[in-house]
């Protein structure tokens, strides 16, 4: 009751100290001059611009909700698809010590060797494109060629263990950037591009 009290005694006071106001004394008074009807339509424009305004609240708590929902579902999502690549992996390294070692010798072109480590990946010879040839760095050991790879219509562990096989093969390749592309679908196909740098060897002279 005490609390109950002090509340009407504050709220009292804060109505005191509104009507000492200039500005609500002269809103008071245009209000006091104004007809019947035009306070009941005022009356009712309030009430329609507060209606509207609780309205546009509801609404952005909605979408914020709908905002949030949509970024926990693409994280999970992302997350099931590093798990699966990080599980991938770890099956490879126990289960392939030498992944690519029946891929192809230091004689055959490279570009049958992407192809023939394709194969071994489980990836079809039609998913592969092997683009963009170019002549990297060379040293006194070794020539470096740049490769473009790509791989359309392949599943996840198609393109980690594609990956994998290349970097651990008998012939050095090293993977520079991989790019996937899930096609804003869920049928568990995928796109991809590798690009690879390719070392050969110098035999001494």
């Amino acid at each position: 009751m005490e609390s109950e009290s002090k509340f009407k005694e504050w709220l009292q006071k804060a109505v005191d100290k509104l009507n000492e106001q200039s500005w609500f004394q002269e809103g008071k008074g245009k209000w006091d001059e104004l007809d019947p009807q035009s306070k009941t339509y005022l009356k009712f424009a309030g009430v329609g611009l507060s209606v509207l305004f609780v309205l546009g609240l509801l609404i952005n708590a909605v979408w914020s909700v709908h905002s949030l929902k949509s970024e926990l579902l693409e994280k999970r999502a992302l997350l099931t698809l590093v798990q699966s690549a990080t599980d991938e992996l770890r099956h490879l390294r126990e289960t392939i010590p030498s992944a690519a070692s029946s891929s192809g010798t230091e004689t055959s072109g490279w570009n049958a060797y992407f192809e023939t480590t394709a194969g071994s990946a489980g990836v079809e010879k039609s998913s592969l494109s092997i683009q963009g040839e170019k002549t990297g760095s060379s040293t006194e050991q070794s020539k470096e060629q740049l490769f473009e790879l790509g791989l359309k219509h392949v599943n996840l562990k198609q393109i980690v263990r594609y990956a994998f096989m290349l970097e651990s093969g008998q012939r050095p390749v090293k993977l520079r950037n991989l790019t996937i592309d899930t096609k804003g679908d869920h049928s568990g196909y995928l796109d991809a591009s590798l690009a690879v740098s390719a070392f050969t060897l110098v035999t001494p002279k």
